[in-house]
C-alpha cells in the first residue's frame, strides 16, 4: 500500500467517526446526558444513503461538517434542516424547524416526503 493511500483510509476513517459526534449547542462545559436532550441526524459525510436529514444548524450556531448529533438544553430551540436525496446532488430542501425538547430525552428527525418521494414535504422531531 503506497504512502498516499494508507494517508486516504486513515483521513476516511477519522471523517467517519467524526461524522458520529455530537455537536453541543450550548456555552459552557459538556453536561452530563440527564441535562441535555440529544437530537439523532445524519451525517454529512454520508455515503450513499437515500435519505439523509442533516442539521446546519441550531439557535443560528452553524454545526459544522463533522458533526451528525447535537446536544441541547432543555427548552425550545430552532432548527435548520437539509434534506438530502441520494439520487440528488446537493441539498434537496432545507427545513426550519422550532422544537420543545426536554432533559434526558433522544430525539429523531423524521421526514415526510412528497408524491414522487423526490423531495422532503415536511421535518420532525419525534423522541427516539
Amino acid at each position: 500500500m503506497t504512502v498516499a493511500r494508507t494517508i486516504a483510509s486513515l483521513l476516511a476513517v477519522t471523517l467517519l467517526d467524526a461524522a458520529c459526534a455530537t455537536y453541543h449547542a450550548y456555552d459552557g462545559p459538556q453536561r452530563p446526558s440527564s441535562e441535555v436532550a440529544v437530537v439523532i441526524g445524519a451525517s454529512k459525510l454520508r455515503a450513499a444513503m437515500p435519505l439523509a436529514l442533516v442539521i446546519r444548524s441550531v439557535d443560528d450556531r452553524s454545526v459544522d461538517v463533522g458533526y451528525s448529533n447535537v446536544a441541547l438544553t432543555p427548552g425550545r430551540h430552532r432548527l435548520l434542516v437539509d434534506c438530502q436525496l441520494g439520487e440528488q446532488p446537493g441539498t434537496a430542501s432545507r427545513h426550519s424547524i422550532d422544537v420543545d425538547v426536554g432533559a434526558g430525552e433522544r430525539y429523531r428527525l423524521t421526514a415526510e416526503m412528497r408524491p414522487g418521494n423526490r423531495s422532503c414535504k415536511s421535518v420532525e422531531l419525534e423522541r427516539d
